[in-house]
């Protein structure tokens, strides 16, 4: 056999021995390739979905937090509310009592015409005024807050307010009335209309308080809007 012979089987093997590494060199290479596609797609893929979960969560919190901060607004106006007409109510069943411990109306304008009688008569009807006045600034912020109030709770929510407004400028009108009529108290139909604004006062009794009544719907209705948002649980 000679050296031709023996070389010839020995270059074909070194021949298929690099064709089979560079093939294997293609084929890892290009596995390679392949699985840091699919690795960089993987990791690309686990990014969007934690950016979206974290934007996701973000939303959620972001919603949860208004939605809580909204919660206490309101729990905590409707408990300020509600505690300030049942304050509210007090001052004008305490305005509307006949009774004096003395002192009051003195500071009533009086007229040159008025009698001892008078004078005691029309102080004692000045009353209400003086006690309305000692709460004036109870009452203005009390008001004010109907705007807050609306703004959470809705349009209908103010009415409470407007009406026990309107008793309490009904108390001052009858007020007004009874002295500015004094002097003519027995003309025409002012018995009769003296008798309301003195019922108005809380001076008549009668079998069924009207302001009363009134005052009782209106802490009925502001505590069926306060009473929900105070016991609501926010989720």
């Amino acid at each position: 056999m000679g050296l031709t012979s023996l070389l010839g089987p020995a270059v074909i093997a070194a021949v298929v021995s690099g064709a089979v590494t560079i093939v294997g060199y293609i084929v890892s290479n290009r596995t390679a390739r392949r699985l840091h596609i699919d690795r960089l797609a993987a990791d690309r893929e686990f990014a969007e979905r934690k950016i979206a979960a974290d934007i996701a969560l973000t939303e959620r919190k972001f919603q949860y937090d208004r939605d809580f901060d909204a919660w206490k607004r309101r729990t905590a106006l409707a408990e300020e509310v509600l505690a300030e007409f049942y304050k509210a109510k007090d001052i004008i069943e305490a305005v509307r009592s006949p009774g004096s411990l003395g002192g009051e109306g003195e500071t009533r304008p009086r007229e040159s015409w008025e009698t001892d009688a008078d004078v005691r008569l029309l102080d004692s009807y000045y009353w209400p005024v003086e006690r309305l006045n000692k709460h004036s600034d109870f009452f203005a912020e009390f008001l004010a807050k109907r705007y807050r109030f609306v703004a959470l709770f809705g349009d209908d929510a103010g009415q409470p307010f407007l009406d026990f407004w309107r008793i309490r400028g009904e108390i001052l009108v009858a007020v007004r009335m009874l002295i500015s009529t004094h002097q003519q108290r027995q003309m025409g139909s002012l018995p009769d209309d003296r008798k309301q604004w003195e019922t108005t006062m809380g001076w008549v009794h009668t079998q069924v308080d009207p302001v009363a009544v009134r005052l009782a719907g209106i802490i009925e209705a502001i505590e069926k809007i306060c009473r929900p948002a105070i016991q609501e649980v926010v989720t």
